[in-house]
């Protein structure tokens, strides 16, 4: 049996995701980087929210390694190349928006392994200063705002259950 799915905009992801890793007690600044990473990884990759889903459930010790280890992907300055590890791998969806933002800045990169949805779990990635390339196209992001994302319904609804936490209900609010 296939998984159903349904048709979202790209900044409905980015907002739920916003709002759920606010539940899971991100800072705000923090938040917002990971819906921009998780969202800019389900339109070019996919498997956006599922990867999110799985950071979800890990306990907060593991979340916060997690979102630590994944802003660590840099060039050093003054280097040609470096080699990043993850301990434990984290998955690509944390990666993909940084390494898009690198490779428009002239930095080729390369994982030890196979690249094939958010949900890979990356354990190295290699960084090289490449003066040859050009900006990539951003056609899947050009589609994805005209005619939005098909997503998995059932994650949605995972997600979309946790972002209802964010806001306080009517009735709470009054009551206080």
């Amino acid at each position: 049996m296939t998984d159903s799915k349904i048709l979202v905009a790209p900044r409905e992801i980015k907002d739920q995701v916003e709002k759920a890793s606010r539940v899971l007690l991100c800072e705000a600044s923090v938040a917002d980087r990971l819906a921009e990473d998780i969202t800019f990884c389900e339109i070019h990759y996919g498997q956006g929210i599922s990867s999110w889903l799985e950071i979800a459930d890990a306990d907060s010790k593991t979340l916060s390694k997690t979102l630590k280890n994944s802003l660590e992907l840099r060039l050093p300055t003054g280097c040609e190349s470096a080699d990043v590890h993850f301990d434990p791998p984290i998955p690509f969806a944390l990666l993909a928006r940084s390494l898009h933002i690198q490779e428009n800045n002239g930095i080729r990169w390369s994982c030890a392994t196979e690249v094939t949805s958010g949900n890979s779990a990356i354990d190295s990635v290699h960084l090289k200063f490449d003066a040859s390339l050009s900006p990539l196209p951003n056609q899947k992001i050009t589609d994805a705002f005209s005619t939005g994302l098909k997503i998995s319904l059932r994650e949605w609804n995972q997600l979309n259950e946790i972002a209802s936490q964010f806001l306080l209900s009517e009735e709470l609010l009054d009551q206080s």
